[in-house]
């Protein structure tokens, strides 16, 4: 879910490292497929939200409670034992952190795809939301401070339900994202043949038509390429999807909170990286029949790189 939070401002220097990991991410997206990525991005956000947690209790706290250490002992065996003699208090959130990549996802470290899973697992949106309800819970507790803190359980519960907006749209937002990533995926399909010189074969046709009906007529007479099945340009198709499957969420005023979400998810990320493999190859052996989207969409996501 989204939350209501003003654009964070960066200097040059942090847009530049950021880029950095983004590109570091991207590339380690093509070492897993997407359904073995996919699996540790959907858990990567609870343990995302038990650090947030530990951390809201213990700054408020100024001590790790005697609760949360059994229940870290249960989730984190050996963890908090180690922690309670080699380290500060101030850090031991941090170290959790560490303690999850090293045990619960060390087989992406061995792998060589953790940066990417911790790229995208904390801008997931459940983690998103778990950022946004722990500024909130650290806000509150210190301003009016409570004998009684949420078990996690509890505490995930309410991160997950937390919309400070109160805004509706956000409630459809995740069914906007998936089916604007669906979208963009079909286009990554499509734009080797939007730019070739050469009349698109008769079932990529038929498969542009049955998803997007009317794209391929001719807009005007100077049109008349496309009465050949002619190719459009790929950059036009998404704008065409955009018009026509998204009008609703323009007008209402949340089809930016759509972009923002597609361009973070690794799905989004993944196919557009293997979408620049394809492209160059493709056109070096156009003897082969052009695949269809669903046999593409499978071979880019099963797509592992050395």
């Amino acid at each position: 879910m989204m939350h209501a939070m003003s654009a964070p401002k960066f200097s040059k220097a942090e847009l530049k490292v950021q880029a950095i990991a983004r590109r570091r991410a991207d590339n380690q997206l093509m070492r897993i497929s997407w359904a073995d990525f996919r699996k540790a991005y959907e858990e990567y956000p609870r343990w995302q939200a038990l650090v947030l947690w530990v951390q809201a209790v213990m700054v408020t706290q100024n001590a790790i409670p005697t609760w949360v250490v059994t229940d870290l002992q249960k989730r984190c065996p050996g963890f908090i034992e180690h922690e309670a003699t080699s380290c500060e208090m101030k850090l031991v959130a941090l170290h959790l952190l560490e303690w999850v990549h090293n045990h619960e996802f060390g087989y992406a470290k061995r792998q060589g795809w953790l940066d990417a899973l911790a790229f995208y697992g904390v801008r997931h949106p459940r983690s998103e939301s778990a950022w946004a309800y722990w500024e909130h819970c650290e806000e509150e507790w210190h301003r009016k401070p409570t004998s009684s803190y949420p078990n996690f359980e509890e505490w995930l519960r309410l991160a997950r339900n937390y919309n400070p907006s109160g805004e509706t749209s956000v409630a459809k937002l995740p069914d906007g994202v998936e089916r604007y990533i669906e979208w963009k995926v079909f286009t990554c399909w499509f734009q080797p043949l939007s730019g070739a010189s050469i009349d698109l074969p008769r079932r990529v046709a038929r498969q542009l038509e049955h998803r997007c009906p009317g794209f391929l007529k001719p807009r005007n007479s100077d049109d008349i390429k496309s009465r050949d099945r002619r190719a459009r340009s790929g950059e036009r198709l998404m704008i065409w999807i955009e018009d026509h499957f998204f009008s609703q969420a323009k007008e209402e005023g949340w089809f930016g909170m759509i972009l923002k979400q597609a361009r973070t998810h690794p799905l989004y990320a993944r196919m557009v990286q293997y979408s620049k493999r394809w492209n160059k190859s493709w056109p070096q052996n156009r003897a082969v029949q052009y695949p269809s989207f669903v046999q593409w969409r499978q071979v880019a996501e099963n797509y592992v790189e050395d």
